[in-house]
């Protein structure tokens, strides 16, 4: 490189970049700075956390995770967030992982793949259905597990979508 040209890659690297806010994918969130340690966060949340008062706690340390995520690694931007992640699930049963891991990979997986929200409805994208709809005549899925999958799927794209 031309040291004219070095000096100018120089400044432009020094010069603060516009602030621009991205939402996490949270999954990619938890995977990049959570698994390592505490594995897929569905089975980390069923396994480890308990929900008391609407509040999510640590079955060891019965202490607000708030207070302790704001210590381990994420932004405070991202800890609410996270919270609500791992309050569905713990708050669900792990039925994807029983009845769709096999074709589908994680829920996570599928909705980035396979699944897209407009205008708070989610949608196939490849036949461009609901997925509400979809799963009506996917798996033989019946009440109560279509509304079930129906809004797993709702809630895993919006947390994959940010």
């Amino acid at each position: 490189m031309r040291p004219r040209a070095k000096l100018a890659a120089t400044l432009l690297a020094l010069l603060p970049l516009p602030a621009v806010t991205v939402a996490a994918d949270l999954h990619r969130l938890w995977d990049d700075r959570c698994t390592e340690c505490h594995g897929h966060a569905g089975e980390f949340a069923r396994r480890f956390l308990t929900v008391v008062d609407g509040e999510l706690r640590g079955r060891h340390q019965d202490r607000d995770l708030r207070q302790f995520l704001q210590n381990h690694y994420l932004k405070n931007s991202e800890i609410e967030p996270v919270l609500a992640m791992l309050l569905a699930q713990v708050s669900s049963e792990p039925l994807f992982k029983e009845r769709c891991l096999g074709c589908h990979g994680t829920a996570s997986e599928l909705a980035r793949q396979s699944l897209e929200l407009r205008e708070g409805i989610v949608y196939v994208r490849r036949s461009g259905q609901p997925v509400s709809e979809f799963l009506r005549h996917h798996a033989g899925l019946q009440e109560p597990e279509l509304a079930f999958f129906a809004d797993l799927l709702a809630r895993v794209t919006r947390e994959t979508e940010r």
